[in-house]
């Protein structure tokens, strides 16, 4: 889900986007690579995340980075014990409005993916 501003239904400042992704628990997300970076807070839920060659466990009140075109996916663990969704939601805030006003956006995606996948993050 994208923040908007509701006086133009834009991103909530013209140089971040604000978003919240729910991924579903047993579920991953495919590799993206995109330009510009990426700072997520882990709201709820637990599970890993990939990312510039590493890979971490995350939990509820975690914090990560995702540099600029460095590949990203997450993978649900959540529990029963530690989500009160059901899944992995991540908080997600990117300059995305700067790089489309310079019309320099970018993203790539592998041609095959393990099952089960989301799209979300993207």
């Amino acid at each position: 889900m994208r923040f908007t501003d509701p006086a133009t239904s834009g991103d909530v400042t013209p140089t971040i986007r604000a978003e919240m992704h729910r991924i579903a628990r047993g579920r991953q997300t495919r590799p993206v690579r995109e330009t510009g970076s990426s700072v997520y807070a882990v709201f709820d839920g637990s599970g890993t995340v990939t990312a510039a060659g590493g890979t971490w466990s995350v939990t509820r009140g975690d914090l990560f980075v995702v540099p600029s075109w460095q590949p990203f996916s997450a993978r649900s663990e959540a529990g029963a014990t530690d989500s009160d969704s059901g899944g992995l939601d991540l908080f997600r805030f990117s300059d995305p409005p700067v790089f489309e006003a310079l019309k320099l956006t970018r993203s790539s995606r592998p041609s095959s993916s393990p099952a089960p996948t989301s799209d979300c993050p993207s």
